[in-house]
């Protein structure tokens, strides 16, 4: 399915392993705000692994301090994406690289623009990967 999606502004610790290290940056996310309740994560994936940089973020909201807990800020640009969804993601990790290389072969990716990683949920996530 294909989705028009608007600028986000986020937070973000850089993995220092790139995809492979995703669970230790957000780990470091997490652990400084007072509470993830109502929160919106995302994972943005620059470049191709195994050399690719991963940001593990968390949607700006009003209040937050990133300089003061130690995050970048930045933002993950607006587009077009094709989007699949994963249901039960934590126990489906394999589904993630598989469906970001099916969505990559079947269009015409935008390489200027990260493939994402939207959380809905413990259990719900949208992989979208960039198109022209």
């Amino acid at each position: 399915m294909i989705a028009e999606l608007p600028s986000i502004k986020v937070m973000y610790v850089v993995s220092q392993k790139g995809v492979s290290g995703a669970q230790s940056a957000f780990n470091v996310l997490e652990s400084k705000l007072p509470t993830l309740k109502g929160r919106k994560f995302y994972g943005a994936v620059f470049g191709i692994p195994p050399n690719e940089e991963y940001w593990a973020c968390i949607e700006l909201a009003s209040g937050d301090v990133p300089e003061t807990w130690g995050f970048k800020t930045g933002t993950i640009p607006g587009g077009k994406y094709e989007q699949e969804r994963i249901n039960n993601w934590n126990d489906n990790m394999n589904l993630i690289g598989e469906a970001f290389e099916r969505l990559s072969k079947d269009n015409t990716v935008d390489r200027s623009r990260p493939q994402i990683e939207f959380y809905r949920s413990m259990r719900d996530m949208l992989v979208r990967v960039p198109i022209k």
